[in-house]
């Protein structure tokens, strides 16, 4: 039974790969003359579902892993067709639609169809790897770099080609589900608000799923109001201007016309300005400003805009610095329980601020890995394992802290063939767990026989 955070992780993963799913199918429904995605929102997210279902129930009961495969593609089949039956026909179901495929459909029709059950059956796939991943945190890690790059890639597209995907829609539940999925996945077990907790990101997740199936059906028109709010800041921000700079702009570039114009200063007219009566918004109206103050206007509001934003996010960096810095003093004179007087409001506040991306706070420079010095025939174990550790990370190998020397291996050996892997394992867990020395003659060998299959890799 897994752990409430293995729950979270699977649930975000598999709420995250539909979102993604489904503006990547669109651009390859348009790509080949469907005009959409082959298969239904609803369609996607029932597939992922079913195949996550089914690879979990066939890994408990089947144990030889071999066998498991042909489980999977027999209940696959069934849940394709029976799924495709329901997209041949639009608000019902035709299970002869596959006898039917290329007599009864148009050549567009019967292609799509085609495509449609091709889609499916990497989507079954897809689930079937969900339920059959061991790591759900790290699959949750893998999903969210994925949807990134391919979102990405579909928003240029529509971009690009005038198309429309639901790219945009499916950013906000992809981002919501994934960053709280990762965020809440970390945290330790136990304590009395890990049900709240659960809850609480449980919520996020079905009402990402929620949002991303009303954008499905609402379509483009509910972007309608982010549109609009959009022009109303780019609107405010230029009266702003146009109140505090036009009347000095205006004696400004009044003082060049007169510099230039040749008229003597004894008959030209001075300057005057005379604060008006009443209101002063009243009496200001940017329309009849001069071409230039409208120019310089434009550009500086489009160039407050960054700096806008930019201070908006120093200023929650500084709140969220300072709440650090506050609760590291309180944690090292007195340990708070997170239970009974805990103070739930800080927490929160500590939850919100950790979805967000790591890269948006400074980092620090990070320590290369510590091990025991000056101790023969172990220091020199630990450094020859991480000097793997690290040529395994450059060739691709996710590096899972929580894992064990032994379940990595397997990984490792994949990323670097032909190297020395589980030897190197072996001298690594005896001088870390039994304090068990190796000869130098060993570790030399290990580590030339190391470097070679890096060199030819």
């Amino acid at each position: 039974m897994p752990d409430r955070r293995d729950i979270i992780a699977i649930t975000a993963t598999l709420v995250a790969e539909t979102t993604w799913l489904f503006p990547a199918l669109g651009i390859f429904g348009i790509v080949f003359g469907q005009g959409a995605s082959p298969l239904p929102f609803a369609a996607i997210a029932g597939l992922i579902s079913f195949g996550f279902i089914v690879g979990r129930i066939v890994a408990h009961l089947v144990e030889d892993p071999t066998q498991r495969a042909s489980f999977q593609a027999l209940f696959g089949l069934v849940v394709i067709y029976f799924a495709m039956s329901v997209v041949a026909m639009d608000g019902g179901i035709d299970l002869l639609w596959g006898p039917r495929l290329f007599g009864s459909y148009s050549g567009k029709v019967a292609f799509g169809l085609a495509l449609g059950t091709v889609a499916a059956g990497f989507l079954w796939y897809r689930g079937v790897q969900i339920g059959s991943d061991s790591l759900p945190q790290s699959r949750l890690l893998q999903t969210f770099r994925t949807g990134v790059m391919v979102l990405s890639v579909s928003f240029l597209a529509e971009q690009s080609f005038d198309i429309d995907c639901f790219t945009t829609i499916m950013l906000f539940p992809f981002f919501a589900v994934s960053l709280a999925g990762l965020a809440f996945a970390r945290m330790p077990p136990g304590g009395a608000w890990t049900r709240m907790v659960l809850v609480v990101i449980l919520g996020v997740i079905g009402g990402g799923l929620i949002i991303g199936s009303i954008g499905v059906l609402v379509g483009g028109r509910g972007l309608d109001l982010l549109s609009a709010a959009w022009g109303h800041l780019i609107n405010a921000i230029g009266w702003l201007l146009s109140v505090l700079l036009v009347p000095v702009l205006e004696v400004i570039f009044g003082f060049i016309a007169w510099l230039f114009s040749g008229m003597e200063f004894g008959k030209s007219e001075p300057v005057t300005l005379r604060p008006p009566i009443g209101a002063w918004r009243d009496y200001v109206d940017s329309a009849n400003a001069l071409p230039y103050a409208d120019l310089v206007i434009l550009l500086l509001k489009y160039l407050l805009l960054p700096l806008f934003f930019y201070l908006a996010y120093r200023l929650l960096l500084l709140a969220y610095q300072g709440y650090v810095r506050h609760a590291r003093t309180v944690t090292t004179t007195n340990r708070e329980s997170i239970q009974g007087d805990a103070d739930a409001k800080a927490d929160l506040i500590s939850l919100a601020l950790g979805l967000l991306p790591d890269w948006m706070f400074p980092q620090k420079t990070l320590a290369g890995p510590r091990f025991p010095k000056n101790l023969p025939g172990i220091s020199e174990v630990y450094a020859l394992y991480f000097d793997m550790l690290t040529v395994a990370y450059k060739n691709g190998h996710d590096f899972v802290p929580s894992a064990t020397p032994c379940e990595r291996r397997s990984h490792i050996e994949n990323v670097i063939p032909g190297a020395p892997v589980a030897p190197i394992t072996d001298l690594f867990n005896a001088a870390c767990y039994g304090n068990v020395a190796a000869d130098h003659a060993t570790i030399d060998r290990l580590r030339r026989e190391l470097e070679s299959a890096v060199s030819i890799g």
